[in-house]
């Protein structure tokens, strides 16, 4: 349910440096802390979302940071995802419009625990490829449970979506 720990340290030290590099100092000064907080990393998320160019630069900028890292973070695509079910392995997450299913894993913790215990909801959050399989950055926003009618549609979406192997486990089907 989650990835390597020593991966997930990677990731989080090179994904908090980068869009913490992104949060204007006047930004960073209204919260005075050692490390960028959650809200500043949004703020980061969005600024890269609007500006995917702002890798280039950072990469050009920090040859030393990390490369398959940098790599996981280009490919980060931010959308509203319904977070479905937990399995042993991993969280089931189908894109908004039922279109594709994903075997999702946590840095950290396992999804469910960074929801509070909740899934059958939509939420807005990161899902990128790292190391072949599909990790959740964990800066969720607009969090909204799903009615019991809802979470029966998506369960049945996400069946006829597995039925026709469009259920993912990373970029290249595992």
């Amino acid at each position: 349910m989650i990835v390597d720990p020593t991966l997930a340290l990677r990731f989080i030290n090179t994904y908090t440096t980068f869009l913490g590099s992104l949060v204007n100092e006047q930004e960073k000064s209204k919260e005075q802390s050692i490390r960028p907080s959650i809200h500043q990393l949004i703020k980061g998320r969005e600024y890269y979302l609007a500006d995917r160019t702002a890798l280039t630069r950072y990469r050009i900028a920090h040859p030393q940071a990390d490369a398959d890292i940098l790599d996981a973070i280009a490919a980060l695509r931010v959308e509203h995802w319904v977070y479905l079910k937990d399995t042993r392995s991993y969280s089931v997450w189908l894109d908004e419009q039922g279109q594709a299913a994903y075997g999702v894993l946590g840095l950290t913790d396992r999804l469910r625990m960074v929801t509070q215990g909740h899934a059958g909801a939509v939420l807005m959050a990161g899902l990128m490829p790292l190391q072949g399989r599909w990790v959740s950055d964990a800066l969720i926003q607009d969090f909204v449970l799903l009615g019991p009618n809802y979470r029966r549609d998506y369960n049945a979406i996400y069946r006829d979506l597995r039925a026709q192997d469009l259920f993912s486990l990373g970029p290249t089907k595992v």
